[in-house]
């Protein structure tokens, strides 16, 4: 018979988590951290092998494929909308959006003296580093969740509208792709 150690199997900490205790920094967008409001912390998911059996009842092993959903971030819009602008340059410049110069611009891309594209650059300038940083409920840092490699798929709309009674801020979404997040207890 196995015997309890009840002081060993309770919590060190009482406190329960703040959904309000966090700050959102992302590097190539440094306008939107003040003014962000949200933001999701994704969900991981690891993939999984049936084993075959002789049994009506399947096995399952754990696979070898590891997906992350999307970090998803709210953010009040500026009245000059110079928030909402670095990540709709941001993505421009991914796409390209207006002209190959945009993208090239971004890399640092340049063209040789035959004109051709010379293939080089910094291509790490696509991408930024994020770091959700939750803190605890004296509002110190706590937990810090460092998502690698982020570049913007998704920024959401701008609602105006004149019949409102109240002034609802305007709050846009927007959605990051990343290649992997890190957890750091600090």
């Amino acid at each position: 018979m196995a015997t309890a150690n009840w002081q060993s199997e309770q919590p060190s900490n009482l406190n329960y988590l703040s959904p309000v205790n966090f700050d959102l920094q992302i590097n190539k967008l440094p306008k939107t951290r003040y003014f962000c409001v949200g933001a999701t912390l994704p969900s991981i998911a690891l993939s999984e092998s049936e084993q075959g059996t002789t049994l009506a009842i399947a096995a399952y092993t754990p696979g070898d494929k590891l997906s992350f959903d999307p970090l998803g971030v709210r953010f009040i819009v500026d009245e000059d909308m110079t928030n909402y602008q670095e990540i709709y340059n941001w993505m421009i410049q991914l796409g390209p959006g207006y002209d190959t110069d945009d993208y090239k611009g971004l890399v640092g891309s340049t063209i040789s003296t035959t004109g051709f594209n010379t293939r080089g650059g910094d291509f790490t300038k696509m991408y930024s580093d994020a770091t959700l940083i939750v803190n605890t409920s004296a509002n110190n840092t706590n937990i810090e969740f460092t998502f690698e490699d982020c570049f913007p798929t998704s920024l959401g709309s701008v609602d105006f509208k004149s019949d409102e009674s109240d002034i609802p801020y305007v709050v846009a979404d927007l959605t990051l792709r990343y290649t992997l997040f890190k957890i750091r207890t600090t």
